[in-house]
């Protein structure tokens, strides 16, 4: 997600198509639907067989998908196809908080306005799941996977040291961590995922989801984590720093796998890639819950990386690609193929009651755990400032959390408070 100055700085041209009076674009077709889908081979393959099927059901207007042509990142590509006029009419590998800066530009539909829409999330049961979605009655994305984030624990590293199931509290962790623990050697837990500002999201923003039981870390113009829960997550990333129970990098290589950290959050894409390069040792992973001060009965909250589809207003076939949408994500069958194709689990909220993904499940512990999640994960805040409030949270609090300049609670007032102000010159 890029922030809305740095769209406008793509050139006059953007800043006069926004304001809608840029240069003349070239026609729109109305014969087909023009499709972008995520660059990764696994989805590539899942929509080269949903598409195919579509256009040979011959029920609407034809689409034609190629990937995200991405030399950056895809919010990059997007915002300057914006720009150039070369825009498709729907595209997919869209995080809310994009969505949402999109909506503001006046860039993409209402999908919640389109016919078929509230058919759609009853059949696909994603009503619970599109609250994290909606902002002011309007959805500007809709999710096609949701991938909450969990601790992947090695179990033979637990169960040398005395625990015959993963560490649900803070307090089961600082146990383990305890035992296992050999100063600047090894750790319990790996607590910080990175310094870029999206590792946010698999570290405070995760710890503080749980914490406050999926409440939002920001409304509107005013960030909120300076609270209970926010002193509970920041004060476990502390404690393990403090104590030498984690380490500040742990870059030079995959810590699970040597043993120098037992656990580490880790979301299903890491299935596969674990399953491709380090088979022994997922073979020893036992996943999870994100921590806690204290465990609550049922399934805990957690984030949710997940991805969604827009129609772009500019298409002048936006109601036949939203038929197009509603068939693809409506179809269990697809959704169990998607699911088979890329392991991550689409975005409804009856994946283990439904039985048309059970044989799946039941064959799969590691995606039925994340499966178990999906309803109580939440995704980013519905900001388009999103990148700007993550650089905070990581130069603000995280960083001097790793390197104990500031307590927790200073830490949090000062990462609050320079967030604020961001958020108040932008408005």
């Amino acid at each position: 997600m890029i922030a809305r100055r740095t769209l406008l700085t793509l050139g006059a041209g953007g800043l006069a198509l926004l304001a809608g009076c840029g240069p003349r674009r070239t026609e729109k077709r109305t014969d087909r639907i023009r499709f972008w889908v995520a660059p990764n081979e696994a989805e590539e393959g899942f929509w080269k067989i949903a598409v195919a099927r579509w256009n040979a059901l011959g029920r609407g207007l034809p689409v034609d998908f190629t990937t995200i042509p991405t030399a950056g990142s895809s919010e990059d590509t997007v915002l300057s196809a914006l720009v150039a006029g070369t825009e498709p009419d729907l595209c997919s590998n869209i995080f809310s908080g994009f969505a949402v800066q999109l909506a503001a530009l006046g860039q993409v539909e209402n999908l919640a306005a389109m016919p078929g829409y509230d058919a759609l999330v009853a059949r696909r049961n994603m009503g619970a799941i599109l609250a994290g979605w909606t902002q002011n009655g309007q959805v500007s994305a809709l999710p096609i996977y949701s991938s909450p984030t969990l601790l992947w624990w090695r179990a033979d590293l637990l169960e040398k040291h005395g625990f015959s199931a993963p560490p649900r509290t803070y307090d089961e962790v600082y146990a383990f961590c305890d035992r296992y623990g050999v100063a600047r050697q090894r750790y319990g837990m790996q607590v910080v995922s990175g310094r870029w500002w999206a590792d946010r999201w698999f570290d405070f923003i995760s710890f503080y989801y749980a914490a406050s039981g999926g409440r939002p870390y920001l409304e509107g113009a005013r960030a909120l984590y300076d609270n209970a829960a926010g002193q509970q997550a920041a004060g476990f990333m502390d404690r393990m720093f403090r104590r030498g129970w984690t380490a500040m990098d742990f870059d030079a290589e995959e810590p699970l796998v040597s043993g120098l950290a037992a656990g580490a959050v880790r979301g299903p894409w890491d299935v596969e890639r674990f399953a491709r390069i380090y088979p022994d040792t997922l073979a020893r992973i036992e996943v999870g819950p994100i921590v806690a001060r204290a465990a609550g009965e049922g399934v805990g909250a957690t984030f949710s990386d997940s991805k969604g589809l827009v129609i772009f207003k500019s298409s002048r076939v936006a109601r036949p690609a939203f038929d197009f949408l509603a068939w693809v994500l409506g179809e269990e069958d697809l959704n169990l193929l998607w699911l088979q194709r890329t392991g991550l689990s689409p975005a409804r909220g009856d994946l283990l009651q439904n039985p048309r993904f059970a044989r799946y499940y039941r064959s799969n512990p590691i995606g039925r755990a994340y499966a178990d999640h999906v309803v109580n994960a939440k995704p980013p805040a519905l900001s388009e400032h999103t990148i700007d409030i993550q650089k905070i949270m990581t130069t603000k609090l995280v960083e001097p959390l790793m390197g104990g300049q500031l307590s927790p609670a200073d830490a949090l007032a000062e990462a609050v408070a320079q967030t604020n102000r961001m958020l108040a010159v932008q408005a």
